[in-house]
């Protein structure tokens, strides 16, 4: 299973992603970068702003995931940028 964590350096999501390496889970972080807290070991990095959209879509490339896991979608707008970009990339949203 391969899950995109967007965000993924706050408390609660960087727990979920120390969770989901621990049970095996292919783990890919979406981020700007930021953050002091660093991601394990095994984490795919991938740098930019969610707000971004189509820097995002240049950083995700061809990219496919089982889920997408959005930490930091606080408005109906963040969901529906976050809905069109990430339309046939994965299987589920989060």
């Amino acid at each position: 299973m391969k899950v995109l964590f967007i965000g993924g350096t706050g408390l609660i999501s960087s727990a979920c992603v120390e969770l989901a390496v621990a049970r095996g889970i292919e783990v890919v972080l979406l981020n700007r970068g930021n953050a002091p807290r660093r991601a394990p070991e095994g984490v795919t990095l991938l740098q930019g702003d969610i707000r971004d959209r189509e820097a995002v879509a240049r950083v995700l490339g061809d990219m496919k995931f089982d889920v997408v896991a959005e930490f930091i979608a606080f408005t109906p707008e963040h969901i529906a940028t976050d809905l069109e970009l990430f339309r046939g990339r994965t299987k589920q949203y989060i």
